[in-house]
């Protein structure tokens, strides 16, 4: 049993254009005040980035948005979390790729895209591209998402001879996506299926690399300090205030997690071992 019974999730957003020509980042979340809904399927938050290199990118970040949470939105009560993920992002890949072909570009248009789910205290997740999700815990950032980057195959090349780690490192195709929506079947998923536990005071971070790719973790865990919607709209503006000349499109989606007591203490747990718990769990659970 959890020690703590999460109050509400409260969300903000923030997007930007920045210096592009077109805004190919799109978001999207799940009615949070829908109590018929909540309960089975918690709280849904969608981050897509149409691929520039490609075609249509923005129609792509737009239809994998509405979809994912359209076919998210039709989970029955009996449904795991789990499944209702897998299945959205199932619904997000065919609609990219449904228009794709009928535009003639199969394999031409496409998006990332990273979806988190928060039910039951739990984080749940699907990542496709390299638009990343985050977990802020005590002032700790911690990167939960794995990029699906050429780099990876790259890597193993290199630990397997066939390249040198110079080669490896310094390929010109190195960043290019290996697996993004748009692609008939998906050659890589990243999952959190199993659900991360959450406590009160955490803070979830979806976001594309208008703005991760911009500022460091000190600078977004100092934008986190604050409520959801400032939040967001902080990272934004400091990303935009770094003044870069090629800025890309900037997306920031951020859920913070309440507790609805705030009890001393709840279960036998004192204040002090909750916090020495939560810093233990996340060293093991966090990558990055």
């Amino acid at each position: 049993m959890s020690d703590f019974e999460l109050g509400c999730v409260v969300p903000g957003n923030s997007s930007h254009i920045g210096l592009r020509r077109y805004q190919q980042d799109a978001f999207g979340l799940s009615d949070f005040a829908d109590t018929t809904f909540t309960p089975h399927g918690g709280y849904l938050a969608v981050v897509a980035d149409g691929i520039g290199g490609l075609l249509h990118g923005r129609e792509a970040a737009q239809l994998a948005v509405s979809a994912f949470l359209q076919q998210y939105a039709a989970k029955p009560a009996e449904q795991s979390i789990s499944q209702a993920l897998d299945e959205a992002l199932s619904a997000a890949n065919q609609a990219v790729c449904r228009v794709a072909e009928q535009k003639h570009c199969l394999a031409w248009m496409g998006t990332t895209v990273v979806a988190a789910a928060v039910w039951n205290n739990r984080l749940y997740w699907r990542s496709v591209g390299d638009s990343h999700l985050y977990l802020c815990r005590d002032r700790r950032l911690g990167l939960l998402t794995i990029d699906h980057h050429f780099a990876r195959t790259l890597q193993k090349q290199a630990d397997a001879g066939i390249i040198s780690q110079r080669e490896a490192e310094f390929h010109p195709e190195r960043y290019s996506l290996e697996s993004f929506l748009g692609l008939e079947p998906l050659p890589l998923v990243d999952t959190g299926s199993t659900g991360l536990p959450l406590l009160p005071g955490d803070c979830v971070l979806l976001c594309t690399d208008g703005i991760d790719g911009v500022l460091t973790s000190d600078e977004i865990i100092a934008c986190l300090g604050a409520e959801p919607m400032r939040a967001a709209q902080a990272l934004c503006d400091a990303a935009l205030a770094k003044g870069n000349p090629n800025q890309d499109n900037l997306t920031a989606v951020v859920l913070g997690l309440t507790d609805a007591s705030q009890p001393a203490v709840r279960s036998g747990v004192t204040e002090r071992a909750r916090i020495t718990r939560a810093v233990q769990f996340f060293r093991q659970f966090v990558r990055g």
